[in-house]
């Protein structure tokens, strides 16, 4: 990770720590002091009780009409235990530049029981921090055969071709967001586009495929088919998927690469 990558993730996480404190302190005036939610498992539904100690076993039961009392306790339970991890990721990437690999908001809410889980909302997570999370998420790519001829680009990210060097360096220059060879899930299996893009805007995927050998006939056939398969899966030009093409006599070049990317950082909302 770059250092002002890292800088900027440090920054919208502990803008998002600073927002959940101030929250967990409104929610905590709103309930007596030191109270906590006990939850019963009661046939396929839950029932929720105010504790105010630790001695207390069972608790005041919280009649159905009172449910917002114990909606607020659980979000104080997920605000103290999300507050935690946020602190835990600032820490890992200060110390250590480490990547929390999982979106911490998800992470902490599946960490909670069902019956608390049920009543949380999660919070509003900035285009920043959104950004970060999808950039996070582990993910296996196609790997390479061995002998297969090396690209990197100035990040230091294996491609595929000199063309692909181009438009990752490009993206990477004008602050675009992407993810090499991500696998998607289509109807007819599992793929790789060259590069998955993020549409802040709609906080969708977009697919950018290259087609770098259009001259042989065979490729071409390829990619046509490949194009047919993003169709088939309602996936199309201009909404969810970018074509690039070159061939030999007509090779790609990077004053065409940065103004495609100008009016894509626009449309995607960046």
């Amino acid at each position: 990770m770059r250092a002002n990558e890292l800088k900027n993730e440090i920054r919208c996480i502990e803008s998002g720590l600073e927002k959940i404190t101030h929250e967990l302190k409104k929610l905590r005036e709103q309930v007596p002091e030191g109270s906590r939610l006990h939850v019963i498992k009661h046939g396929k539904g839950y029932q929720y009780y105010l504790r105010i100690s630790g001695s207390d076993t069972n608790g005041d039961y919280i009649k159905k009409h009172d449910r917002r009392l114990a909606a607020i306790l659980a979000q104080i339970e997920y605000y103290e235990k999300l507050s935690l991890v946020l602190q835990k990721a600032i820490y890992d990437l200060k110390s250590f530049g480490a990547v929390f690999k999982e979106n911490p908001y998800e992470y902490t809410l599946n960490e909670l029981s069902p019956g608390i889980r049920e009543l949380v909302n999660l919070p509003y997570i900035s285009d920043d921090n959104f950004i970060i999370e999808w950039k996070n998420r582990g993910y296996e790519g196609l790997g390479f055969k061995e002998g297969f001829p090396e690209y990197y680009t100035g990040r230091g990210l294996r491609v595929r071709s000199k063309s692909e060097v181009m438009i990752a360096d490009i993206l990477d220059e004008m602050y675009m967001p992407f993810l090499y060879e991500k696998p998607l899930q289509l109807n007819s299996g599992i793929i790789h586009p060259d590069f998955t893009l993020l549409n802040i805007k709609e906080r969708k995927e977009v697919y950018w495929e290259h087609f770098g050998m259009m001259d042989d006939v065979e490729y071409r056939y390829n990619a046509f088919q490949k194009i047919k398969n993003y169709e088939a899966n309602g996936l199309y030009q201009f909404d969810a998927v970018i074509w690039t093409f070159e061939t030999g006599r007509n090779p790609i070049n990077t004053r065409d690469i940065r103004k495609m990317v100008e009016v894509l950082k626009r449309k995607l909302g960046y």
